[in-house]
């Protein structure tokens, strides 16, 4: 029985999955997590050896899990955007592993976003202007850590340190470049325009290859594969999500809500938006995956919960609000406690609760916080919805578990909502890409066994059009917030 491992390198942990190559089929699965570090206000690291190690770990565990019973065909690898790690000549960490949520080149980013500059680099590359980009934390690095800039002999993000330490080589698939904002989307290379102003040179950054590059692992390896073990590059999570769901084709979506959140659609074409609030990635040579992220998904509602209903079930919380009719009864939260990506980039936007009455509960607030989220992924699938008419969403993360979050999404975009029977999505997707690499299969459309489809919900008529007269207020609202920012 042969089996095919994708692995997942997340923000908070790592998880390694091994499905029947046939059948789609988990057979085994082990996750290991680590921590984030903010030595500083604004700064978000992590320790680079630890998602190491704790990947090591899970394909030590997964591997043995199978031993004996089927054959490894490779492993292929999904991994987190925007990470940004200075290595010296020996390999040696000069900086910790810089990740997406580090907003300490916010002000930099502000500024470049405004420039004819920074919309060249945005339409050459894809990637929207914002902290999170590693062109902004290399401008950073280059103007507040001089030396480290010029010692530097390569910058990589976390999939790229993985597959150093195992095979020696420093690469990076096509996906993980285009959201650096460096990578050229319609040449699939270094953009030019954009290191020259950076003032880099293409040496400094690994060597772009095709999400489907493999590569042989060398005998006594750290995470004691058989030698000649297949590693496929594969892609981003955020693509990979889309195609672990099934959300590739015209018409589909995929919504994703975990720490963070991300509504995305396929594209056989490159995009640039006029008002750069969308971004626009590399899933293989002809697919794209555009869409938009929000810094503001269950992160929130686990502040909620911590300020209003400590020591209490999340379930219990979501039954309560249930009761509450659509709108809360006035009640309209902004969630944007952590700035906000799309569709405002902004770092310096803070959210609140508007049309707070006497009549407002603890279950108001809950729900209103619940809609909030949803309302803020609406302003965000309402631009992809007007370059596509979506008639499905494919929803994914971990607030897929809650049959009223679903419920809530589906009525807020008025479109049916599918759920995986799996939320492992970007291991599924990593797996998908690998199989494809290895020849098993020939194409996506071949491997339907591995997004199946459990439970529908079709949105409530008269609900969603409460939610669509709400997103008008909370849109305009949205603008309010941002003309308040600092």
């Amino acid at each position: 029985m042969p089996y095919l491992i994708g692995c997942d390198i997340g923000t908070t942990n790592v998880k390694s999955v091994a499905f029947d190559s046939v059948s789609g089929q988990i057979l085994a699965s082990h996750s290991e997590s680590y921590e984030m570090q903010h030595p500083h206000p604004d700064w978000s690291e992590q320790d680079p050896e630890e998602i190491f190690q704790a990947t090591c770990k899970t394909l030590i565990n997964v591997t043995n899990a199978v031993a004996g019973k089927s054959q490894l065909l490779g492993i292929s690898f999904s991994a987190a955007m925007h990470g940004v790690l200075a290595l010296d000549k020996s390999g040696k960490q000069l900086t910790g592993l810089i990740i997406w949520a580090d907003n300490r080149s916010s002000d930099i980013a502000i500024k470049l976003r405004a420039s004819r500059v920074g919309k060249k680099i945005y339409n050459n590359n894809g990637t929207p202007i914002h902290a999170m980009t590693p062109v902004c934390k290399l401008l950073w690095l280059k103007k507040n850590e001089p030396e480290i800039y010029q010692k530097t002999n390569r910058f990589v993000g976390i999939k790229e340190y993985v597959i150093y330490r195992l095979t020696g080589k420093f690469l990076v698939d096509y996906s993980i470049a285009s959201a650096t904002g460096m990578f050229n989307i319609r040449e699939f290379k270094w953009d030019e325009y954009t290191l020259k102003k950076l003032g880099l040179k293409p040496e400094k950054l690994s060597d772009a290859v095709s999400p489907y590059h493999i590569e042989k692992v060398p005998a006594n390896n750290p995470a004691h594969l058989p030698e000649g073990t297949a590693l496929i590059m594969g892609a981003s999570d955020g693509c990979l999500a889309n195609l672990g769901s099934g959300a590739i084709s015209s018409g589909s979506m995929a919504v994703t809500i975990g720490t963070s959140a991300a509504v995305r659609i396929c594209s056989n074409k490159a995009y640039s938006d006029p008002l750069m609030q969308t971004f626009c990635y590399v899933l293989d040579e002809k697919s794209y995956i555009i869409g938009g992220p929000s810094n503001n998904g269950a992160v929130i509602f686990e502040w909620l919960m911590n300020t209003f209903f400590p020591n209490e079930e999340f379930d219990k919380v979501f039954e309560e609000a249930a009761k509450i009719p659509a709108g809360s009864e006035g009640l309209l939260f902004y969630p944007y406690l952590l700035g906000e990506r799309a569709p405002l980039w902004s770092s310096t936007v803070r959210g609140g609760f508007s049309g707070l009455d006497i009549r407002h509960t603890r279950p108001h607030f809950a729900r209103s916080v619940m809609e909030g989220i949803h309302l803020n992924l609406y302003s965000i699938g309402k631009i992809l919805m007007d370059m596509q008419d979506i008639d499905t969403i494919y929803a994914n993360g971990g607030f897929a578990r809650s049959p009223i979050w679903v419920q809530m999404l589906s009525d807020v975009f008025g479109i049916k909502v599918k759920l995986n029977e799996t939320v492992e999505t970007g291991a599924v997707g990593a797996a998908m890409m690998g199989l494809i690499a290895l020849g098993v299969y020939k194409k996506f459309s071949e491997l339907k066994s591995f997004t199946t489809v459990g439970q529908e919900f079709d949105p409530k008529k008269d609900i969603h059009e409460e939610y669509h007269t709400l997103a008008e207020k909370f849109m305009k609202g949205a603008k309010l917030m941002m003309a308040h920012a600092v």
